[in-house]
């Protein structure tokens, strides 16, 4: 029973739905009108001309010379008819050349439109969507091709028309010398008919199959070449493992090939062996016969007919194709579909209260479920901050505490129990507004590959008053003295991605750098999410007295794995396996003699072995 549905299922999945297909590429075509209307437009007046001038010149010009000859029609009557193509033809490849001009300045514009969609949508989707690999899989798919597709998807639709005009025309004239030359131009069509759409859903299952293992091939490609990767591939043996994930893939892509590539290849075959063999060959053979044996047919018409037979032919073929070239475009727009139309879950909403100010961040009984995940990554924590206090989080890696921060900040919504600002469930007040209390430093921070300035700020248009933010932020962050020593200062550009004299810096730079953007920000809460990891002790102290006096009035909740730093906290919190365990002061916990204290006392000994092995 179980075969039989998934069968049922997957004869419904191949059976092409016209409905959806049409409206598909009305939606891709739609977003071109949207971005630049002239585009479509422009190019739809090109169509019609161009079809006209392809008949005229390609098909009715010889037909009428050659019969108009033979029949021994008046020279000057026959060039003057010339002269109206010839001037015809003139004028519309002026008018290609400035519509082809056109489209250059307009097509970054469309791509700009429609890049816009993506990215925007790529901020607003959840959080937990990038954690997806079939989320993760759908975008690079909807965005790996979304403006060429979009451009297929006009180029196709102005195809048909194209081919309806050129094919009505040239039909018409084939009709007038013989209709059995129009039945030997549809058989292509047919063919298509009958064998297209299973050629085209075989073409679509490889380029996407192929598609998911190139992208785990080119992941591989960036772990050889990235900088990120670049001290464990020499310092270590990962890079056998790339290597050999590199063959596997390599070897997938091969089996993929195995799989489809003799199906299409007959098809191709068999199109090529009815186009070749059985249209253009049988109309040469038909055509000579009635005009040199049957003598039944003019010099100029059976040069139309054999001049003009492939190319009916195949415009005829391509009308067929072309509709599963619009069902092929269809599928590919299901993908830019499915993520544009993403519901969002944590969306912002314009109607909802803006917060006024900070008072009280409440925790109740929440827990919080990773997708697919029974355990929980955090249990029933119950935990209350105040306006202008300095609370402290730590335990061990993996007990929570980097998934409490991203809860914090509405990255995710609980799973059960609730979060109150001031009071109200945050699910009320207006997200921007409330995203914006938070200033916040994370333990994978990053580095954008623009200026310093535009790092530290998070944004752009710098202005002299920004940048002396930026010195001031930097130079509380410890890390001015290099960046004064580049030569554009704080415009300097960070890394040499797209800037062959772009800023390198070292982790302990970087990691300055991200901080900085702390004593730069207004923000009424401070996130630090292990700031000074990369930091020795002595500096991550010095670190952690700027940061207190640049946040005196603010309220801050850090995490540290270095719990010298919590005796700066008025209240600390020891989680373990998504709990919290223990909480209180400094000097509180101390006091318990719990699982806080036996970690103070291990890192106390460790520093002062440190120093004892120093000295």
């Amino acid at each position: 029973m179980k075969k039989e549905k998934e069968q049922k299922q997957k004869q419904k999945k191949k059976k092409i739905d016209w409905k959806r297909t049409f409206k598909n590429n009305g939606y891709m075509l739609g977003l071109i009108i949207k971005a630049c209307p002239g585009v479509p437009i422009l190019a739809l007046i090109a169509t019609v001309l161009g079809s006209v001038h392809s008949f005229l010149l390609n098909t009715y010009l010889y037909q009428y010379a050659l019969n108009a000859l033979q029949e021994g029609k008046e020279l000057k009557i026959i060039l003057i008819t010339l002269g109206c193509m010839f001037g015809y033809s003139v004028l519309y490849m002026l008018f290609e050349s400035i519509s082809s001009c056109y489209f250059e300045l307009k097509y970054p514009k469309i791509e700009a439109y429609i890049q816009n969609l993506l990215q925007k949508k790529a901020v607003e989707v959840d959080l937990a969507c990038f954690e997806s690999s079939a989320f993760y899989d759908t975008y690079v798919k909807a965005t790996s091709e979304a403006t060429n597709r979009a451009y297929t998807v006009m180029n196709n639709i102005l195809d048909v028309i194209w081919i309806t005009i050129n094919v009505v025309a040239v039909g018409t004239l084939i009709i007038t010398i013989d209709p059995i030359f129009l039945i030997l131009a549809f058989l292509p069509f047919f063919c298509t008919l009958l064998i297209g759409k299973k050629r085209n859903r075989l073409q679509y299952d490889y380029n996407m199959r192929y598609r998911e293992v190139a992208r785990q091939r080119d992941y591989v490609r960036r772990t050889f070449y990235l900088n990120d990767f670049s001290k464990e591939m020499r310092l270590t043996e990962m890079w056998k493992v790339m290597y050999k994930r590199m063959h596997a893939s390599i070897s997938e892509m091969k089996g993929i090939v195995n799989q489809f590539g003799y199906k299409l290849m007959f098809f191709r075959y068999l199109f090529d062996f009815v186009f070749d063999v059985v249209v253009y060959a049988g109309t040469i053979v038909l055509a000579a016969f009635k005009t040199l044996v049957a003598k039944n047919m003019l010099l100029g018409d059976c040069f139309v007919v054999i001049n003009s037979i492939s190319n009916v032919a195949g415009n005829v073929n391509y009308i067929g194709d072309v509709f599963f070239k619009l069902d092929e475009n269809s599928l590919y727009v299901d993908n830019l579909r499915d993520f544009l139309e993403y519901e969002v879950h944590i969306a912002e909403d314009e109607n909802a209260p803006v917060v006024p100010s900070f008072e009280k961040l409440e925790l109740k009984n929440m827990t919080f479920r990773y997708e697919g995940q029974e355990k929980p990554a955090l249990a029933n924590v119950n935990l209350t901050v105040n306006v202008g206090e300095k609370i402290a989080i730590v335990g061990h890696n993996g007990a929570g505490k980097t998934t409490l921060v991203k809860l914090l900040q509405r990255l995710y919504d609980p799973s059960e129990g609730e979060i109150l600002l001031n009071g109200e469930n945050i699910k009320n007040w207006r997200l921007s507004s409330y995203r914006n209390l938070f200033g916040t430093v994370f333990q994978d921070y990053r580095l954008f590959a623009t200026t310093v300035a535009e790092n530290v700020m998070l944004r752009g248009d710098i202005t002299d008053e920004d940048r002396a933010t930026v010195k001031d932020a930097l130079e509380r962050a410890g890390v001015y003295g290099k960046i004064e020593s580049l030569s554009n200062g704080v415009d300097s550009n960070v890394t040499r991605e797209f800037d062959k004299e772009g800023a390198m810096f070292s982790g302990g730079e970087a990691q300055k750098i991200s901080i900085a953007r702390i004593f730069a920000g207004k923000q009424e809460i401070v996130i630090m999410d292990e700031p000074t990891s990369a930091l020795d002790p002595i500096a991550e102290q010095e670190m952690y007295r700027n940061m207190f006096e640049a946040c005196e009035g603010k309220t801050v909740i850090f995490i540290s794995h270095r719990l010298s730093s919590v005796t700066m906290a008025d209240r600390v919190y020891l989680f373990e396996n998504g709990e919290i365990i223990e909480q209180g002061t400094h000097s509180e916990l101390l006091a318990m003699n719990g699982k806080f204290a036996d970690m103070w006392h291990k890192q106390a000994d460790t520093y002062a072995d440190a120093e004892e092995v120093t000295a």
